[in-house]
């Protein structure tokens, strides 16, 4: 090979693409900051909507330093620390905190517009002027994030695998605007650029993510990032459902269900149970802690003797719950697209 011709070589492009905790984080303040996204939003909603203090101090902690615009800034931090695809919760609180000393205050964040820029900019410059201010920052992330983390962690699997399908797909040739979608103008108007930058060789960073709507496009020195949501009839279903699905399971085994049954009518002790199903009273004691386990049978005592009966309320419960899964879930289905992410939309 020549020089001339290793010199003419095209850049090579650098597709990376995994699960981000700054990045789905970002995303749960965001809609705390939005209430007329909740309705878009089920997942992030019905877990914020489970503590309105948190709620609160999340839109008033930069009540004076942009309220209402987005924490876009815990990004910037995570990229600086190079945390971005962080998935422990501990290490990237010690990354956000060992960035704020050395973060730039002058980043061009060209994907910004001036107005937000000056906004995060500024914010950054209050972080790295006062301990305090931040010791207060990462409590309130702390405190939000334990609010998600046992739901993210368990989608954390889908997200890493829909990751790696987005890299293969974009190796083998696919465009980002047909991955991310077509149908969004104000991507589509952003993609001749994301697109240049590729091709001069930056590294461009697809996050899926779990509580995202729609949107993330933001420009880092060095990396473009391009964040998306799954489709509601993968991760986020998924997570959703969990619980949901463990008490069926329950429900699965035919003796369990027939206990169940009896126990709605008849309240009845472990030995009376065993009796009357002709079953040994080891068996019926497991079968009778799978049912306690899953909320759907309580015990009281009575006469000094433990007796078993179906919560009717727990049961009501289960049945709405999978008639919201179901039949909510059937209503809301539209067209089926081959991409496993969803378009971004600007902010």
């Amino acid at each position: 090979m020549t020089m001339p011709e290793a010199a003419s070589r095209p850049p090579r492009r650098t597709y990376l693409s995994g699960p981000s905790l700054a990045c789905d984080l970002t995303w749960i303040l965001w809609v705390a900051l939005k209430p007329e996204w909740r309705d878009n939003h089920p997942l992030a909603s019905q877990i914020l909507g489970q503590r309105d203090d948190v709620v609160d101090r999340i839109r008033t902690f930069w009540a004076d330093v942009g309220p209402g615009i987005c924490f876009t800034e815990v990004q910037i931090l995570a990229h600086h620390a190079g945390a971005l695809g962080e998935t422990s919760p501990t290490a990237l609180w010690a990354a956000l905190e060992s960035a704020v000393p050395t973060v730039p205050t002058d980043l061009a964040l060209e994907s910004e517009s001036a107005e937000d820029r000056a906004v995060f900019l500024q914010r950054l410059e209050r972080l790295k002027s006062s301990p305090t201010l931040v010791r207060s920052y990462l409590d309130l992330l702390r405190e939000v994030w334990d609010l998600v983390d046992a739901v993210w962690q368990a989608a954390r699997p889908r997200l890493e695998e829909a990751g790696r399908r987005v890299v293969r797909q974009l190796e083998a040739g696919r465009g980002l605007g047909e991955l991310v979608g077509e149908n969004c103008e104000a991507f589509m108007s952003w993609l001749p650029d994301i697109n240049a930058r590729i091709e001069s060789g930056q590294p461009l960073l697809v996050v899926p993510c779990l509580f995202f709507g729609k949107s993330l496009y933001l420009e880092f020195p060095g990396l473009t990032l391009v964040g998306a949501g799954f489709e509601r009839n993968d991760a986020e279903a998924r997570a959703r459902t969990e619980a949901l699905a463990r008490r069926l399971k329950t429900l699965a085994d035919p003796t369990r269900l027939a206990l169940l049954h009896y126990l709605a009518v008849t309240p009845s002790t472990v030995g009376d149970l065993a009796t009357g199903f002709g079953l040994a009273q080891p068996t019926v004691s497991v079968h009778a802690k799978s049912l306690r386990e899953s909320g759907l049978v309580r015990a009281e005592r009575q006469d000094g003797r433990l007796r078993l009966r179906a919560d009717p309320e727990a049961l009501e419960n289960l049945l709405e719950e999978l008639r919201g899964v179901v039949v909510q879930a059937g209503a809301e289905v539209t067209a089926a697209d081959e991409s496993p992410l969803q378009a971004p939309v600007r902010r």
